[in-house]
């Protein structure tokens, strides 16, 4: 069985990291490969990966060369992840006849992408409730991370894309009467933006955006950080969450994903509203030397494993290919 992951972005953060990871754990039983940008190209070391130039997700020229790199490369199932990567494996799976699995990673306003393809991956329940086809594997503990204890003696981080959907200007806004040093860590399009928020509300000495973080580097700063905080408008997972409890670095978040699976009520603001959000992180900063985090990650370190997590795809991959003969 020979599996390609098939990533479109341009930037290297939680999705791509979940298929470098998954894609290396597989690999110790079957066959994969990762097709994606140049740009990310070295942050998939490890995995043989090919770069595709995939233009627009209806370009008709570009869904045949990848159907023709797939047969030539006798790829048994093509896994997509994010909308754009599912959209064009849908077109696969119609034109080319390749089964095509699309893991679901974040909330849209629908599924559409996903449709057309022969399993569909959520990485949280919520994502496939409506999916007949629908498989719930969650993400996973990262297993490059030691799970260092953090000492708590460094800045409270926020780490994601710099995009609306992750509430950063939410956030920012909430931080005017909170003495704590922030750290928002992460690349996008809503950088300038955001750092002329910061400016405008005078919050240059308490608030740093810092865009030149790879996983090696947040890795160090979890040893040290005070806390983590999800600022989100919705979410698929998101996989920082796992992160932080690895390091037993304590959460505070909105009722995304799974956050609120794992993280106490207390701890929990509504999305998209700057009152609860700020309410909440100014009733709970001050409480974050105090929270135990130890063991939160002691029950949930099994269920939300890298090997749970490849068994059960492989098991979507096998139930694939045996449909087919």
């Amino acid at each position: 069985m020979k599996i390609a992951h098939l990533v479109s972005s341009k930037i290297f953060a939680g999705i791509e990291q979940h298929v470098f990871e998954l894609a290396s754990e597989m690999s110790k039983y079957t066959k994969q490969i990762i097709l994606c940008d140049e740009v990310i190209k070295n942050d998939m070391r490890g995995v043989e990966t090919h770069c595709l130039k995939l233009g627009p997700r209806y370009s008709p020229i570009n869904i045949i060369k990848l159907i023709l790199f797939l047969r030539k490369n006798e790829i048994d199932i093509l896994h997509c992840h994010g909308a754009k990567s599912s959209t064009i494996g849908g077109w696969v799976q119609r034109i080319g006849n390749i089964k095509v699995v699309s893991t679901i990673h974040g909330h849209k306003s629908s599924n559409k992408s996903s449709s057309d393809c022969s399993a569909i991956i959520g990485v949280n329940k919520k994502l496939i409730a409506n999916i007949e086809q629908g498989v719930f594997i969650p993400n996973w503990f990262n297993p490059l991370h030691a799970g260092t204890i953090s000492s708590r003696k460094g800045p409270i981080m926020a780490i994601g894309r710099l995009e609306t959907v992750k509430g950063f200007d939410l956030l920012i806004h909430s931080w005017c009467n909170i003495q704590e040093q922030l750290e928002i860590i992460g690349s996008g399009p809503e950088e300038k933006s955001l750092r002329q928020l910061i400016t405008f509300l005078r919050l240059d000495s308490k608030i740093n955006i810092v865009t030149d973080c790879n996983y090696s580097s947040i890795e160090e700063k979890y040893q040290t950080a005070k806390g983590l905080i999800i600022s989100s408008l919705r979410e698929g997972g998101p996989r920082v969450v796992l992160e932080a409890i690895n390091h037993e670095v304590p959460v505070l978040g909105t009722r995304v994903g799974i956050v609120p699976e794992l993280i106490s009520n207390e701890f929990l603001a509504e999305p998209n509203n700057q009152e609860s959000l700020q309410s909440m992180l100014e009733e709970m900063i001050p409480l974050l030397p105090q929270i135990n985090m130890s063991g939160i990650k002691s029950a949930l370190i099994e269920g939300y494993s890298i090997n749970n997590a490849s068994k059960k795809t492989q098991d979507v991959y096998l139930s694939l290919l045996k449909a087919r003969s």
